[in-house]
Order: structure tokens, then C-alpha cells, then sequence
């Protein structure tokens, strides 16, 4: 080959056609690794799904950094001359600044709001970072700012919709309930048991009593479904309650398997009776509308 031949030069890189940079050029990431940027350039994202973070977890962090340095690069974007915003990574920079450290490695990316917003999220998911209150905050932020379905955002994040639509339910808890799912003093699954009890006072209490008592999320769901059924109908003695046949319950089992809600079977005086099949918001409905009015072929 020639060696006047510019093939040769390309194989050895871009940066072998054109001459050196000035210090001052901005850094990004390069195939010999991610840019070291001062961590006083570094700021973190207001708009991160993230608003927890563990105090025992995060000096364990700071105590491998020290040792170790920062082992998986942050991901970020440039929001201003010598100024990046965090995509990705704000517990490996804050324990990067407790350790003292000056620099930290980052991929550079150009992303706008909604990409960094999409990518924060989902990097976070991925690690199983957040709570269910701060996951829920996310799912319904991608689908009022970027205007995605449940069902988008379960393609973009890994999850099914059923998934999406169950944790956006628990930002209709009271903020003190959705203080305690916060903190793990109560599931997400105790939480979406006590949204039947309908009343803020009524589930506040239960809450709490939950927490004191110490009861599982099957003792929470029978309890919220037995207050339900009895604010909403005469009670009736025991007697009076036929016994639903196995096959029959099986079935319900299977029907809220497969619309991924619960299913009551309420008998008629006689004979008969009716399914309900409960929802909980515009989006739930169209979802399980589509599961049961599926073309049929």
C-alpha cells in the first residue's frame, strides 16, 4: 500500500488526520477509554428519579472509591462551557467527592431533556435503584413529558404494562403513606392493598396499624378487601356466604392471572350473578378492554 494512502492513517483513527487539540478542548470519551473531568465540573441532575440514598450504602461506596478509584465511568451531557450534567452515576460522584477525589471518568453524550430523562430512568430501573414511590414518580414522568403509553414505557424499560400501571397507582396514596412505602416500612404490594379503602384517614390508619402489627401484604389484602365488602353491603352471617365451587374459583384465579387485576364473583339471590373486574385509572380500563375484546381470528 502507498504510504501516501490516507486509508492507513484512518485505520489508526480520527485523530491521526488532524493535529493535536488544545488543552482547553472539551473532553469525551475516546476508544483509549471516558474523559477524566474535574469533579468540580460536574453537577448533579435536578430532574433524577433518584431522591434516596442509603447513608451506610453510600460510605461503603466511598470507602471503595478510595481504595479503588471510580471503576465504572459516570454518564453525562454538556450543558455549558466546562459544565456536565449527570445522566447516570450520581452515587459514584458523590462518593467520589467524599473520598476527595479530583477527577472522575464519564462518557460525554449530547442528549436533550427527554433522552437524558429516558436514560436516567432506565439506568436506574436496570440497577433496581429506586423505590417503588420513587419508580412510580418516574413511569408517570416518562408518560406526561415525553408522551409515552404504559405499554411505551414498558418497551423502554423492561417492564409489562401491568407493571407500569400498578406503580403509578401508588402516587394516589397519602404522602405520609407514601412516605412510609419510602422507607420500607410497608411493600408497594401493602400499598396498593390499602388504595381500596378508598378514604385518606381510613388508609392512614390502616397503615400505621399495619406497620405496628407487623402484617404481611396477604394480611393487608384480606383486611382492606373485608372492610371494603362490608362499607359496601349489609353484612350477612356466615351461613348465608355459599361456598364458591374449586373449579369456579380456579377459574377466577386464572382470569385475574390473565387481566392482571382482581376479579370478584358476586352470586346472585338464586341463580346467576356477575364478574367485577376492578380498574384504576383511564389507561388500566383501555388495557383490560383489549385483553377481553381481543380480535378474534
Amino acid at each position: 500500500m502507498n504510504k501516501n494512502d490516507p486509508r492507513k492513517a484512518l485505520g489508526k483513527g480520527l485523530h491521526s488526520l488532524l493535529p493535536p487539540r488544545p488543552a482547553a478542548a472539551v473532553p469525551t470519551a475516546s476508544a483509549s477509554g471516558p474523559a477524566r473531568l474535574p469533579i468540580d465540573q460536574v453537577q448533579p441532575n435536578p430532574n433524577q428519579p433518584r431522591r434516596e440514598f442509603d447513608a451506610t450504602a453510600l460510605g461503603e461506596l466511598t470507602q471503595s472509591v478510595s481504595r479503588d478509584g471510580v471503576l465504572q465511568p459516570l454518564l453525562v451531557r454538556r450543558t455549558g462551557h466546562n459544565v456536565y450534567q449527570i445522566i447516570a452515576g450520581e452515587r459514584r460522584w458523590r462518593a467520589a467527592r467524599a473520598a476527595g477525589l479530583a477527577e472522575v471518568p464519564a462518557i460525554v453524550r449530547d442528549d436533550d431533556d427527554a433522552k437524558t430523562l429516558e436514560l436516567s430512568i432506565v439506568e436506574n430501573i436496570q440497577r433496581e435503584d429506586l423505590n417503588p414511590i420513587e419508580l412510580a414518580a418516574a413511569f408517570e414522568r416518562m408518560a406526561e413529558e415525553l408522551s409515552l403509553s404504559h405499554e411505551e414505557i414498558g418497551q423502554r424499560t423492561g417492564k409489562d404494562r401491568v407493571t407500569i400501571s400498578n406503580a403509578i397507582r401508588l402516587l394516589q396514596l397519602p404522602a405520609a403513606v407514601q412516605s412510609q412505602v419510602t422507607q420500607g416500612q410497608l411493600s408497594a404490594g401493602h400499598g396498593r392493598a390499602l388504595l381500596k379503602l378508598g378514604d385518606d384517614t381510613r388508609i392512614k390508619e390502616v397503615a400505621q396499624r399495619a406497620i405496628t402489627e407487623g402484617w404481611s401484604v396477604r394480611q393487608m389484602e384480606k383486611f382492606t378487601t373485608e372492610a371494603t365488602e362490608a362499607a359496601g353491603k349489609p353484612p350477612r352471617a356466615p351461613k348465608e356466604a355459599p361456598a364458591i365451587d374449586p373449579n369456579v374459583k380456579a377459574a377466577i384465579i386464572d382470569m385475574e392471572a390473565a387481566l392482571g387485576t382482581r376479579v370478584r364473583l358476586v352470586p346472585g339471590r338464586t341463580t346467576g350473578g356477575h364478574l367485577e373486574i376492578e380498574y384504576y385509572s383511564d389507561e388500566d380500563l383501555e388495557r383490560i378492554y383489549e385483553l377481553i375484546a381481543q380480535p378474534r381470528t
